[in-house]
Formats: C-alpha cells, sequence, structure tokens
C-alpha cells in the first residue's frame, strides 16, 4: 500500500472512525482501523463488532494494499502533523507515515484479523437529507433513557412512511418527538425500529456540516445508513418501542405562548440557586410566569416574564434540566405550554406546527 492524502481530509476522517473502534484489550483488533489503498481512494473502517463505520478519502494510489493501525496512536500523530500532503506505505505490516519534513512508523497488526464487515441483506430502502436528520435527532437524544430494566429505551425510535419519518425518545420522566417531511418515498410500508444511544449521538455529529441525501437500508435486525464516502451499518435494539400517543396531553386548562429566550434566560438564572432535586418552580398567573427558586445555604432568584395565561392560575416544579431540554428543542422563537395540574405531565411545543413535541413530568408536589 502506498498513497498520498491531504492532511486535514485524512485527519477529519480518522478522527470520525476512532470513535466507532472498540476498547476490548482482549481483541486489540478492534482497536485499530482498517486502511485500504484503492483506485483514486483511501478506505479507513473501524469497528467494535456492534457497529461499524467507513469512509473514503480521495488519495493518490500508487500502490493498492491494506493495513490495520491502531487507531488512537495514528489520530495522535497524524494531529501533530502541520505539512498539507501525508504520505502512507505499509512495509513489513508496518505503517510509514512521511511528509516533506518528518517520517513515522506505526506498528501495525495483522490486517487479515480485522473482522469482516458484514454485507446487509436489504429489505427496506428510504432517503432521507442529512441535515434534517441529524437536526431532528440532537432534539429527542436527551431524553434516552439508560435504563436496564427497560433496554428497549435505550435509543432513538425512528418510523419511516411514505412521506414523512418521527423520531422519538423517552426515559419516561419525558418524553421528545420529532417529525419530518420527506420525498415520497418508494416503500409503501411503515419501518419501525430503535437506533442504539451510540449510533444515534454519532449519526447527529456525523451528517450536522453539510446537507446530502442519505440512503438508509435495512436487513434483519440492522441498518445501514450512508451518503457518497460514508456508511455506518449498526445492529438494532430488540423489542418494541412503547406506544406513546396516548401519554401526549390533547387538553389543558392553562395555556400560554412564550419566548423562548426569554424562558432559557429564566430557567437558567434561576437553576443556580435549585435544591438537590435540580427543581425550578414555574407559577402561572393572569398576566406572566414567573420562574422561581431557592436554597437556604445559596439564596433565591425570580425571573417575571410578562404573557397572556389562558385558563387558571397554575404552580409547577421541574427538574430543570429537563424543562431546558424540551424548550431547547422548539424550531421557533416562540413556544407552546400547556398543563393541567401540578402532578401530571406538561406539554411543550412549536407555537405554529405540530412538527416537535415534549412531555415532561413534574416533580411531584405532596
Amino acid at each position: 500500500m502506498k498513497c498520498v492524502c491531504v492532511k486535514e481530509v485524512l485527519e477529519n476522517a480518522i478522527s470520525l472512525a476512532e470513535r466507532f473502534t472498540g476498547k476490548n484489550i482482549n481483541l486489540p483488533i478492534v482497536s485499530t482501523l482498517l486502511l485500504e489503498a484503492q483506485e483514486n481512494t483511501l478506505c479507513i473502517t473501524a469497528t467494535n463488532l456492534e457497529y461499524a463505520f467507513q469512509i473514503s478519502v480521495p488519495a493518490q494510489v500508487s500502490s493498492r494494499g491494506v493495513i490495520s493501525v491502531p487507531a488512537r496512536i495514528l489520530q495522535q500523530f497524524i494531529q501533530s502533523i502541520k505539512e498539507k500532503e501525508v504520505h502512507l506505505e505499509e512495509k513489513n505490516k508496518n505503517l510509514i507515515i512521511k511528509t516533506a519534513v518528518r517520517d513515522g512508523k506505526i506498528n501495525g497488526l495483522d490486517p487479515d484479523d480485522f473482522p469482516i464487515i458484514p454485507k446487509i441483506k436489504k429489505t427496506e430502502q428510504y432517503y432521507i437529507q442529512s441535515a434534517d436528520f441529524s437536526a431532528a435527532l440532537e432534539r429527542v437524544i436527551p431524553a434516552i433513557s439508560f435504563s436496564e430494566f427497560k433496554p428497549e429505551l435505550n435509543g432513538v425510535f425512528l418510523r419511516l412512511s411514505k412521506n414523512e419519518y418521527i423520531v422519538a425518545a423517552t426515559d419516561t420522566f419525558r418524553l421528545a418527538e420529532k417529525k419530518v417531511k420527506t420525498e415520497p418515498q418508494q416503500e409503501e410500508t411503515t419501518k419501525n425500529c430503535t437506533l442504539p444511544t451510540k449510533i444515534s449521538q454519532e449519526l447527529s455529529k456525523i451528517f450536522s456540516s453539510e446537507d446530502v441525501k442519505l440512503t438508509l437500508s435495512f436487513g434483519e435486525n440492522q441498518v445501514e445508513i450512508k451518503n457518497e464516502n460514508i456508511k455506518v451499518l449498526s445492529r438494532l435494539i430488540d423489542g418494541a418501542f412503547p406506544e406513546y400517543n396516548a401519554i401526549i396531553p390533547k387538553t389543558f386548562s392553562t395555556s400560554l405562548f412564550i419566548p423562548k429566550e426569554e424562558l432559557i434566560n429564566a430557567v437558567r438564572s434561576s437553576s443556580i440557586f435549585s435544591s438537590k432535586l435540580q427543581d425550578v418552580h414555574l407559577s402561572f398567573s393572569q398576566k406572566k410566569l414567573e420562574v422561581t427558586s431557592q436554597n437556604s445555604e445559596l439564596g433565591a432568584s425570580t425571573a417575571a416574564i410578562p404573557t397572556t395565561i389562558n385558563g387558571k392560575p397554575l404552580t409547577m416544579q421541574f427538574n430543570h434540566r429537563f424543562l431546558l431540554d424540551g424548550v431547547s428543542g422548539v424550531d421557533e422563537d416562540e413556544l407552546f405550554f400547556g398543563a393541567n395540574d401540578p402532578n401530571t405531565p406538561a406539554l411543550i411545543k412549536n407555537k405554529n406546527d405540530a412538527s416537535f413535541t415534549y412531555v415532561v413530568m413534574p416533580i411531584r408536589q405532596t
């Protein structure tokens, strides 16, 4: 293997791939990256046996070949290089790295030991835009559960249908849902699945910088998500994600529209004085919303937001982090807030559409 790459492009690709490597000391090969020089490209592959990642970068290839090298060492060495071009060459299963002013050698492992990345047997295929998908994941990821007893909640639920897809997550204290319209799909059926937490988090980052078409292909308990130069393969979470529509409140005894940034600032400032419960109080009166907190050791805070309340006065207590996660997910400058009593779920959503829905349980008052 012998090729030349642009340093910045190579560094970015290695940094992405490194996050998909394994940390198993009994199987050191999964902590490596597989580098394969092909025609005009260098293909970089990583896997931890549960999911896999491949990225292709442009390269001037003078000799095809393959090598497996420790991911972290390679990443650190490439990051230290300041020159624009990097020469890579395999010699005796070691990687020789050269620039105009420096040489390096990284001891490799046998590439034949690198796990085979299975090819998915495609049964269904959907097409979506990467920027929309990344943004949708970002809005629901905070609500993911980490429960040992309900593993079906430990990820992002994805429902793909003819003209839209839905992503959702819940930890039973809050529920976040985002709907995204798409061009009509070729598939006539609706696909339901749950993406693992790690993959959901990585996908939201990988595809956030540009807007390209993604292809989602499904096999038996697997999904492959790819664009022109990146491919991610992951298992899907076993078990059915619960039907959650019934827990979304439909009617409200107290409701209002609130400027998003004003509410975020009020909750953040009040959270400084919250107790061990991480609580803030929301008091709804006829002409204003007051966000307050009090701590006998630290002090107290009150922030008033002028607004018009529809319905009866109400005071509720929330975990400030849960509340901020929902408010931050709203796409518009103003949001809708609806509630019924101090001990039942409240609803946060966009003012003008139902594309984002966030249900949050208050801290129960006795």
